[in-house]
């Protein structure tokens, strides 16, 4: 099993609504993705480190999952002109699950 966790915060310049719809639309990913599995999406309530604002993580069987789904023409069409214009900066990490190793 492979984790993949993103942090992100939005650009402070967005039209009201834009953040809005990008998190929708990434809440519609695991429809999208049948591979995705327990998908957790949400605002960061941390009080330790507010740099990213949102995040979430989903769970693959197989790595090569994972990398069919990031280099997935859908994904990435998603990633250039939804995500990119939007998004200030953020933080990717995937990682076997704990035995998976």
């Amino acid at each position: 099993m492979i984790t993949h966790i993103l942090a992100f915060a939005f650009r402070d310049d967005l039209e009201p609504g834009v953040a809005e719809s990008v998190l929708a639309e990434l809440d519609t990913f695991p429809q999208k993705y049948p591979a995705m599995r327990n998908w957790r999406s949400g605002v960061n309530v941390s009080t330790r480190d507010t740099t990213m604002t949102h995040g979430f993580v989903v769970e693959f069987a197989t790595e090569q999952d994972l990398l069919d789904y990031l280099h997935s023409e859908s994904h990435e069409r998603f990633v250039r002109e939804r995500w990119r214009p939007v998004v200030q900066r953020q933080v990717i990490v995937s990682l076997p699950t704990a035995g998976d190793a």
